[in-house]
């Protein structure tokens, strides 16, 4: 039988003939050959016959091959079946071949199979907590430790130090990050309930041994010490937080926690918070990194639990300015408000006089102006941009305001503030906020009662800044009955409104200058002639009512001293002379 279309052929009938002569059945197969090789073999057949055998003797030898590869099959299922039978009878699935053409299993395979036993699974470490790892720190052990790197190590507190860091290193090497995942619990944990870990777990005696023996080193140690833990705790919650993945040949993290050297740092920041204090700008400074502000929030409630003074320092100068500057965030603002008002103000009453005692250190103050300034800003935005963080601070805003202006009046502490804030309260004063402006003008007025020289400031600031400058006029003029008692005596005020005036002269007869700056002028003149007319009354009124006052009590005097008329029958003229006997 010939194909159609493929210039082959199939042929029979040579493999039927063997078959029927050699008793081999061929199941169907037919042979495909070529016509051109077909017609050269009958030529080379014709010639001799010996070509022809060879081309028998290849057919006999190609039905040879196919009945060795059915019975190799055969031989393979017969396999396959005994093995699913043997696994079936001790109840273990087996699985089935994937490619038939898989090289032949021996049957010793299948009795290895149930021979091997399971692998021995390594027994698992026991689960330490960090309670668990803190009771079991011998006390009396702890303190011979201590002792002994003190004698050893008497002239280097760097290395004492090390050595205690190593030691609660090896305290707390069973405590897991599973047990204790430090990044997990400044998340999810508010701030003033994260100050008391890692402390809450370490016992009384062992707490006050340790802060004992770390007060009693040499500050500048202590500074380098608390920089070294700061690197290393921050550098361990990095390599947690899941940065190691971005580079594929980085080493996974360690699973052992820094809780060791977390408790020596809270212990130092409690008993010596100046420390920090000390390297505030350095951690400032080396610590930029927003994932790196939980645990420096955490450095700053230690240090704020031992001083609270300190504590409030540290927000002034390390939290506020994140939260009010350009690049501040709902999430930054939140974080620092909360501490402000869980860690340092939780007792608002004992919080005040506690700060107000400490308003001003070694010439420093604890809120400067323009620390007073940005909250004042914060707290009195425009409308559009009124959020609830503005309530949050508009609600701690007077305590601030008292922190950054208390002082004696005209004192060497308040009158350099009242210099640096008034600039600060014009610029307020020339935005277009209703609430800011009446804030702002209020400071104002504070600076020149504190300061004489403010008078001199603002008649300097006077004609740049015409609408702020209008503000504060307006206010004393309509606000005089309380402006009045804030500026009194009034030589100064005075003084300046009539230079004032003559500032506004020169504007108006410059008939160049233009209509805004004009009108401004003319507005500020006119509340300048009515100062001037409440100065120059107030004199003769007061001295009025002074002269009225002694009148009366003189009177009332000589009435009570009268015998007729006093129906007490009191011996005012013997009350004198004993009076005047004293003398």
């Amino acid at each position: 039988m010939a194909i159609e279309g493929s210039g082959v052929e199939t042929s029979n009938g040579g493999r039927n003939a063997n078959a029927t002569s050699g008793g081999y059945l061929d199941h169907g197969w037919q042979m495909v050959t070529n016509p051109k090789k077909q017609r050269r073999l009958e030529v080379a057949k014709a010639k001799g016959g010996k070509d022809g055998n060879n081309g028998s003797s290849k057919s006999t030898s190609d039905s040879k091959i196919f009945q060795a590869l059915e019975i190799e099959a055969e031989e393979r299922r017969a396999r396959r079946d005994a093995r699913i039978a043997a696994a079936l009878a001790a109840g273990v699935e087996d699985e089935e071949d994937s490619d038939d053409g898989e090289a032949p299993k021996t049957e010793g395979t299948v009795e290895e199979t149930e021979l091997k036993k399971p692998k021995a699974k390594k027994p698992k470490k026991p689960k330490v907590s960090v309670a668990e790892a803190a009771a079991a720190i011998d006390s009396t052990d702890l303190a011979t430790f201590l002792s002994d790197i003190s004698e050893s190590f008497a002239s280097l507190p760097d290395i004492q130090l090390l050595r205690c860091a190593d030691y609660f290193g090896r305290a707390f090497s069973s405590v897991t990050t599973a047990q204790f995942g430090w990044n997990k619990i400044l998340r999810e944990t508010p701030i003033v309930k994260s100050l008391e870990i890692p402390l809450c777990y370490v016992p009384d005696t062992l707490n006050k041994m340790l802060a004992d023996w770390l007060s009693q080193r040499p500050a500048d140690a202590l500074c380098k010490f608390i920089v070294w833990i700061l690197k290393e705790i921050l550098d361990d919650a990095h390599a947690h937080a899941g940065s190691h993945k971005s580079s594929k040949h980085s080493a996974p993290p360690s699973q052992k926690t820094k809780v060791g050297v977390l408790i020596l740092l809270a212990i130092i920041l409690r008993r010596r918070p100046d420390i920090l204090q000390q390297q505030a700008q350095t951690v400032r400074n080396q610590f930029q990194a927003l994932d790196q502000l939980p645990t420096l929030v955490w450095a700053y409630g230690q240090a704020a639990q031992g001083d609270l003074v300190i504590g409030m320092s540290l927000w002034v100068h390390n939290l506020l300015p994140l939260a009010v500057g350009k690049s501040s965030t709902p999430v930054l603002r939140d974080t620092a408000l909360q501490f402000l008002e869980s860690v340092v103000l939780v007792d608002p009453k004992k919080a005040r006089s506690v700060l107000l005692n400490g308003v001003s250190r070694k010439g420093e103050r604890l809120v400067p102006a323009a620390s007073l300034d940005s909250v004042m800003r914060a707290s009195f935005p425009t409308e559009s941009a009124r959020t609830k963080a503005a309530d949050r601070f508009q609600a701690v805003y007077p305590i601030v305001k008292e922190l950054a202006l208390a002082g004696l009046q005209n004192s060497k502490t308040t009158r350099p503030v009242a210099q640096q804030l008034l600039p600060l309260s014009v610029a307020a004063l020339s935005q277009d906020v209703e609430a800011l402006s009446q804030e702002a003008c209020s400071n104002f007025i504070w600076c020149l009662s504190q300061n004489s020289d403010c008078y001199q400031q603002w008649e300097k600031l006077h004609l740049e800044n015409l609408k702020a400058s209008n503000r504060v006029l307006s206010y004393i003029r309509h606000e005089w009955k309380e402006a009045s008692q804030r500026l009194a005596p009034f030589m100064n005020l005075k003084k300046t409104v009539k230079a004032l005036r003559l500032k506004h002269k020169h504007v108006l007869e410059d008939t160049q200058k233009n209509h805004d700056l004009l009108g401004q002028a003319k507005v500020a003149d006119g509340h300048c002639k009515a100062i001037l007319n409440r100065l120059s009354t107030f004199p003769s009124c007061a001295s009025a009512t002074l002269t009225l006052s002694a009148g009366a009590a003189i009177a009332y005097a000589f009435y009570m001293l009268s015998p007729d008329a006093n129906p007490l029958k009191w011996d005012g003229w013997l009350h004198l002379s004993n009076i005047r006997s004293l003398f």
